[in-house]
């Protein structure tokens, strides 16, 4: 699947970008909690109702930080949790990141007074799109919870991790509109909804479930400014995410103690960089600018 998918052509920002995905689903109109409620609904496959969502921002003061990050909050009408967010490349310890962010929800609860006690504890779930595959096997949706693999029994069942491969959707994409299931539909248009070929896909699918239609009509209501600052907000998480990943294989190259391990560090880090940037959908004198790699070397890492 070619990387202009989640960006869409020309560098037009699709709803697979972090910071759009954030944008259309946390405004405060009845659009956005129309689209939010299907695409919760459709994964996690329960009925809700949304009370709160928070669009949390990551600290910036110290680049380690951003390992420990929340995009969208959700707390429903009966007091359950739920994170949700984009990540177009997510990295090799990110499994751990869904197991922190899912244990610090569910232990934040306040179970405190003589009137509370560990039953009283509600269900947390931790939904992630991701843009590049995780798991070795061809499934879109995967979910983990707790429970003894040698008897099959589940613990308290509390705690949900789900992760969708957006990657993985081409299994799906062999079926008719038709045959796929609200997820695989979710899915697809998050994918394409930005690509001109897939335009009349895509009007098809809007047709088939209105919180889709919703999304849609959230993005077709940003401004040329707002889209700006959405575009502007994606440069500077790239630019963070990048130079968080150089601090990393520095820290890694420091402490195998090796300085040629360390200069290599270096060297692949700005090429991680660099694919990640082109995944972004930045022009290749930009990534240039931002990596200090020679343009023969970023267009070789395009193909």
């Amino acid at each position: 699947m070619n990387p202009d998918y989640f960006t869409g052509f020309n560098g037009s920002l699709g709803i697979c970008n972090d910071a759009v995905f954030k944008a259309v689903f946390t405004k405060e109109t009845p659009e956005s909690r129309t689209a939010l409620k299907s695409l919760l609904s459709a994964f996690l496959e329960r009925e809700l109702f949304i009370l709160d969502v928070a669009a949390n921002e990551p600290p910036i003061n110290d680049l380690r930080d951003r390992q420990i990050r929340f995009d969208i909050l959700v707390r429903f009408n009966d007091g359950e949790l739920a994170n949700v967010e984009m990540t177009l490349n997510p990295k090799q310890y990110e499994s751990l990141r869904f197991e922190y962010y899912t244990a610090r929800m569910f232990i934040n609860q306040n179970i405190r007074g003589n009137n509370r006690s560990f039953r009283d504890l509600k269900p947390v779930y931790h939904l992630s799109f991701l843009g590049r595959n995780l798991y070795p096997d061809k499934e879109l949706l995967h979910r983990f919870i707790y429970y003894d693999p040698q008897r099959q029994i589940n613990m308290g069942g509390r705690t949900e991790i789900l992760t969708v491969e957006l990657k993985k959707l081409k299994q799906a994409g062999r079926k008719a509109i038709e045959q796929m299931d609200l997820r695989e539909v979710w899915a697809l248009f998050m994918v394409y909804y930005r690509e001109d070929k897939k335009s009349r896909i895509i009007q098809k699918i809007i047709t088939m479930d209105d919180g889709i239609a919703a999304a849609d009509q959230v993005y077709r209501g940003f401004t040329e400014t707002e889209l700006e600052g959405l575009a502007a907000i994606s440069r500077d998480k790239f630019d963070f995410d990048a130079r968080e990943e150089l601090w990393e294989m520095k820290e890694e190259a420091r402490a195998k103690g090796h300085a040629e391990g360390h200069a290599e560090g270096h060297a692949e880090a700005q090429k991680v960089n660099a694919r990640n940037a082109l995944a972004e959908g930045l022009p290749v004198e930009t990534v240039c600018r931002i990596t200090g790699l020679d343009i023969d070397t970023i267009k070789k890492l395009k193909k």
